[in-house]
């Protein structure tokens, strides 16, 4: 009777465990069902129903593609973080290696995509996000590597000519630069990156009329709205003899490069009435006087202005400023409580 017992014990295990299996699987497939559709609200939520009884790596490696493609990179990692690598596939890894990158996990990211070419070594797009991971780390002999030893086997891939001219470019190694940009326009990548890059090589190398050309197209393909271009040209304008072109491109540059004074007053404003607060009137001052150059129609500054020279025992300067002040705020139409008490305080402060 207790041997029967036991028969029926495992053979109702066996049912319950055929079942859960078969629960299990229904969920997977409708998951898998769900993700052809872009469903991945559902699609996740019939796998995570089947994740008790199947912790499989493939189950994870599917929950891990639908977080990442909801962008939830860090669930997408933590899914799959006990796995061995060798048990996840190439899409996966690749997951794993952006979601590190978009999270901003430098070293993991590195290490992801080292793991990846090291299983699958001819995998361009991987080799070029590595060696541009490499150069942002400023590992610029390891971006160059990587680049170089898939490039003996294969010099067809522009991931990979990309990277690498940005990598030459960094290294300052001009030829190999500039072949390396030649290389891509001839393949047709004629990008306003490449364009520029290729004129700056020609510039180092001392070759203006080719630099010319290639910065000529960079200009037109920034519609001159890109100070960097400009300021090279000039340079090979400069070089080439032809000086009133020079200084028109020099010229240009620099009303890009000139800042947004609205932006200025406001920043200068900001730390001088910190400052000003802690009772550090040297520097306030200095701010005050910055901020009063990027906008020079602001009413209240030249009265703080005068107060902190006034601190500073500079009394001509303060009385000047005051009276800018009060010039400025005599054309205000209807001055608030506000502005009347400054400009009260000001009178009384030139009669002293």
């Amino acid at each position: 009777m207790k041997r029967l017992t036991t028969l029926l014990l495992l053979v109702m295990a066996m049912v319950l465990t055929v079942s859960a299996n078969n629960q299990s699987n229904d969920n997977i497939r409708r998951g898998d069902s769900c993700m052809v559709d872009y469903d991945l609200r559902h699609a996740l939520e019939y796998y995570l129903k089947a994740l008790p009884s199947d912790g499989s790596a493939a189950l994870r490696m599917k929950i891990a593609n639908a977080y990442y493609r909801q962008s939830n990179y860090a669930k997408s990692l933590d899914i799959v973080n006990e796995l061995p690598v060798d048990s996840l596939d190439h899409d996966t890894m690749h997951h794993l290696f952006d979601c590190c990158r978009a999270l901003g996990l430098n070293q993991q990211t590195i290490g992801w995509g080292e793991a990846l070419i090291k299983r699958w070594p001819m995998d361009g797009e991987a080799v070029a996000k590595l060696a541009k991971e490499y150069l942002l780390s400023g590992l610029k002999d390891k971006a160059e590597i990587v680049c170089n030893r898939f490039w003996l086997k294969d010099e067809t891939c522009m991931a990979v000519n990309d990277i690498m001219a940005d990598v030459y470019m960094a290294q300052r190694q001009w030829v190999l630069a500039k072949d390396s940009y030649l290389l891509l326009l001839q393949q047709g990548d004629s990008t306003y990156k490449n364009m520029l890059n290729l004129g700056v090589s020609y510039e180092r190398l001392e070759h203006p009329a080719e630099a010319r050309k290639a910065l000529d197209v960079a200009i037109a393909m920034s519609d001159s709205s890109v100070a960097a271009p400009l300021y090279h040209q000039g340079v090979v304008l400069g070089a080439l003899g032809d000086y009133k072109a020079s200084m028109d491109c020099f010229h240009r540059a620099l009303e890009l490069l000139r800042p947004d004074s609205a932006v200025m007053f406001s920043c200068y404003r900001g730390l001088a009435e910190g400052e000003y607060a802690g009772q550090d009137y040297r520097r306030a001052l200095d701010d005050f006087v910055l901020a009063e150059g990027y906008d020079p129609n602001s009413i209240s500054t030249p009265y703080y202005i005068g107060i902190c020279s006034e601190a500073l025992g500079k009394r001509q300067e303060a009385k000047a400023a005051y009276q800018r002040f009060l010039q400025r705020a005599a054309d205000v139409e209807s001055p608030n409580k506000e502005l009347r008490k400054m400009m009260a305080d000001a009178k009384k402060r030139i009669g002293r």
